[in-house]
């Protein structure tokens, strides 16, 4: 009974050691510029695919204009060989709020003074990307896509609105760095 006993318990620590690395925590520390996926999870969902929720806040301040924002997004991989390892494709979905403002912006020949707006943003897209994954548990990750997002704008005043015309929506290119820890 003891060598049972014995056996079981060394089984359940070993393991872990025999299986896959299943989830992976990433950083990618280009996203305070502005990017969702500052902080994200990544979970294997079968051997070839994984889902995805990233989370960010960014902030910058260039000459008279500061922006700030916060967002997330979601995202199914298709890995082509292993789950959380190698070459894979993913489709994302993606939302964005912030506000920006600025001493005074001159857009296309029209200038405003004193300005500050909100933003929200919805977007949609495909990514491709590769992952190493070392067995120590360490990831780093390489990706580039393009997102199609709709925007809303929402101005202080209608004349600012009048004034600076804004794109609503349009392709966006992105690109992701990630360095992690996978378990």
């Amino acid at each position: 009974m003891k060598k049972l006993l014995l056996i079981t318990v060394l089984a359940l620590f070993a393991i872990p050691k025999i299986q896959a690395q299943e989830n992976a925590i990433k950083v990618n520390p280009l996203a305070i510029l502005g990017g969702i996926d500052l902080v994200s999870y990544e979970r294997a969902l079968s051997d070839n695919t994984s889902g995805l929720v990233s989370v960010g806040y960014g902030g910058f301040k260039i000459g008279g204009v500061s922006y700030k924002s916060f967002g997330g997004g979601l995202q199914y991989r298709y890995y082509f060989k292993e789950a959380l390892r190698g070459w894979y494709g993913a489709a994302i979905v993606s939302y964005q709020s912030g506000d920006v403002e600025a001493e005074s912006i001159t857009i296309g020949g029209s200038s405003v003074d004193s300005n500050k707006f909100n933003f929200n943003a919805i977007g949609g897209g495909l990514k491709a990307g590769y992952q190493w994954l070392w067995d120590s548990g360490f990831t780093l990750e390489l990706n580039l896509g393009a997102s199609y997002k709709s925007f809303k704008y929402d101005f202080e005043t209608e004349s600012q609105g009048n004034s600076l015309n804004f794109k609503e929506s349009g392709l966006i290119t992105t690109f992701g760095f990630g360095l992690g820890y996978a378990f």
